[in-house]
């Protein structure tokens, strides 16, 4: 009993990754006005394509523009701006 159960547990692992390894990998694709580069998959969806620190991968785009920081900042901005209207609105509720 416990081998046929350890014998379904390697099939079952096996069938599950089936799924994943059939999907076919995206293509690079660069456009020829631009010189940006995106992801092309084989369903037809295109993304841009980013290096590793979060630029996009285009030639007028310095390697260091500082993207992801930006980013961050301006999503701290916003939580504080949420973190406020929050409390106005608990404020104005909370009065009689």
């Amino acid at each position: 009993m416990n081998r046929s159960v350890r014998w379904c547990g390697i099939a079952f692992l096996l069938i599950a990754a089936c799924p994943a390894t059939a999907l076919d990998q995206p293509v690079v694709w660069r456009d020829e006005d631009t010189g940006c580069a995106y992801l092309l998959t084989p369903q037809g969806g295109i993304s841009p394509r980013h290096r590793r620190d979060g630029t996009l991968d285009c030639p007028e785009v310095a390697a260091s523009t500082g993207v992801v920081e930006n980013m961050g900042r301006d999503i701290a901005r916003g939580l504080d701006a949420l973190q406020r209207e929050v409390e106005r609105l608990r404020e104005r509720y909370n009065r009689p």
